[in-house]
């Protein structure tokens, strides 16, 4: 009987029936129970068997795999998006930094497929780094131990970088060396503002965390950089023409392209100084085109310095938040139009006759030492007249107007010091004088004929 009861099972489990014969089966059953229903007693009992069993209701789901999938997918996707988007504003210590660090920045250095894009790409991140550590020192959270290891992807930013414009140099020897000066002008611009913001800002910042220059071990190691950088053999200290002004006018695009992406109104004062640096380096770029026909060497330097100035205004606005503090006048300096040069020329020559005339009247006023000093830079300043109006340059006319600006200015902190009150004089404005060598020569001769 039991190996019947085997053989039963095993033929049963290898019987199957096809579709039309599973819904023949399921047909005639169906007609058996509805012509052979149970008696009235049966389904009384069975109904009494039913209650006596203690049940609770439950309900079937059934779950839809591909509505379920499509889902999973959505969020996945979804996630790979926006966790990568909120990561970049991440800083060192926040739970996302990892995946800007790890996931966002090497995907891109793996989308950066030429020489001159991945030493592009090391520099950005080189900036990243420093605009992290700024932002952490302003907020009192820059401990030694995240420095250091800001200051260890520093470093690790630049050697990539140099490595970079090695290989570049072999293949390349203008496109090397342009790559170096935006690599240097990078490292020192960052060197500088970070050593001037190291005793204000940044030092009061973290004064708890750090008694010593908070940013110096980052100072160190840009500086380190910088004379790896000085100590590597130039292929080419100008780069040519052409290929200078091609790098230039991608600096320049990308730079207007920073400027309009910042959240800055038409009348924002920061925006007009911004867009006046452009307009400066636009001028320069025209000055170095009409140069290039005469001297073309002399064009590729005008050239390099656009470069260097583009350069720091694309480290200045790549973080315009953690940048605040860098001064852009000290960075970037305006280039005067030689309109403005001239106006700015006479509006310094009557400030300078102005704070002499006062000088001359509060003389008597000053004890016999402090007159003679005063006494001594009034007559410098004459002197230095002749060489402002000799000059045939007025930018270097200009600056030693300002020589004297200062100068008498020190006379005047003196005179203060004196205890003479002087701002209650006021003075017309004095005529410009002389400002051609050939009319202070012709007063100084009628003077002597008098």
């Amino acid at each position: 009987m039991k190996r019947f009861s085997e053989q039963f099972h095993t033929k049963a489990a290898s019987v199957s029936l096809q579709a039309t014969e599973q819904r023949q089966l399921r047909e005639r059953v169906v007609s058996y129970m509805e012509y052979h229903p149970l008696q009235d007693t049966v389904e009384a009992v069975s109904s009494v068997r039913a209650q006596a069993i203690p049940s609770e209701a439950f309900r079937a789901f059934r779950l839809p795999a591909t509505n379920l999938f499509r889902a999973s997918f959505a969020l996945t996707a979804v996630i790979l998006m926006v966790v990568p988007f909120i990561a970049e504003k991440s800083v060192p210590g926040d739970s996302l930094y990892a995946v800007k660090v790890r996931f966002n920045e090497e995907v891109r250095s793996t989308l950066a497929f030429g020489t001159y894009e991945k030493i592009e790409w090391e520099t950005e991140r080189l900036n990243r780094r420093v605009a992290e550590a700024r932002l952490l020192a302003s907020e009192g959270r820059l401990t030694n131990e995240v420095e250091a290891e800001i200051a260890a992807a520093v470093k690790e930013h630049a050697e990539n970088a140099q490595e970079g414009i090695e290989t570049l140099r072999a293949d390349d020897a203008d496109q090397a060396t342009l790559a170096a000066i935006e690599l240097t002008t990078t490292l020192v611009m960052q060197s500088s503002s970070l050593q001037e913001e190291g005793e204000t800002t940044l030092a009061l910042a973290v004064s708890e965390v750090a008694q010593e220059n908070p940013t110096q071990m980052l100072v160190d190691v840009i500086n380190e950089s910088l004379n790896v950088q000085a100590a590597q053999p130039q292929a080419a200290d100008i780069p040519g023409f052409d290929k200078a002004m091609a790098r230039v006018e991608l600096n320049t695009t990308r730079a207007y392209e920073l400027l309009n992406s910042l959240s800055l109104t038409a009348e924002d004062p920061l925006r007009a100084a911004l867009n006046r640096r452009l307009e400066d380096i636009g001028r320069s770029v025209t000055a170095a085109q009409a140069e290039r026909g005469g001297n073309e060497q002399g064009a590729s330097e005008k050239l390099v310095d656009v470069l260097q100035r583009t350069q720091k205004l694309i480290v200045f606005m790549s973080d315009i938040t953690a940048n605040a503090g860098i001064s852009l006048e000290t960075a970037v300096p305006v280039v005067l139009t030689a309109e403005e040069v001239k106006q700015a020329l006479t509006d310094t020559t009557v400030d300078i006759n102005r704070k002499t005339e006062i000088l001359k009247t509060i003389l008597p006023q000053l004890s016999p030492q402090a007159a003679e000093k005063i006494t001594y830079s009034i007559d410098m300043v004459a002197k230095n007249q002749l060489t402002v109006a000799s000059s045939t340059d007025d930018m270097v006319a200009l600056e030693t107007a300002k020589q004297q600006i200062v100068l008498l200015d020190d006379a005047l902190k003196l005179a203060e010091a004196e205890g003479v009150n002087f701002t209650s004089i006021s003075t017309e404005p004095v005529e410009e004088q002389a400002t051609t060598t050939e009319e202070i020569i012709g007063e100084e001769v009628s003077e002597e004929g008098s």
